[in-house]
């Protein structure tokens, strides 16, 4: 499991407005038994939360990467890779310097 890795939202629930959770954590992690991740939304169910939301394609969709919404889950519910979101690893970066530091 690595930074920026995208899996399937582990909530079936959810996953009509965030079909994706993007792993936000670095893989030096691993021993955790939890992960840092933020989802992907459909862009149509939540605005954009400024600077600490990126848009990303990905599987064929425009998604929004919301930082606003961090949180640890168990390393075991995520079961189903669906590719990452490398590409934006830029943007991703900054939007989480902006959630921490507020630069």
């Amino acid at each position: 499991m690595r930074q920026f890795d995208v899996y399937e939202a582990p909530s079936e629930t959810s996953r009509r407005i965030a079909p994706y959770i993007v792993v936000v954590q670095s893989h030096f992690l691993d021993d955790l038994p939890t992960v840092l991740i933020a989802p992907l939304l459909r862009r149509q169910e939540r605005p954009a939360y400024g600077e600490v939301s990126v848009i990303v394609d990905f599987a064929e969709e425009e998604l929004l990467f919301s930082l606003a919404e961090l949180v640890a889950v168990d390393r075991g519910s995520l079961r189903h890779r669906r590719g990452d979101v490398r590409d934006h690893e830029d943007a991703i970066r900054r939007a989480l310097e902006r959630v921490f530091t507020g630069f």
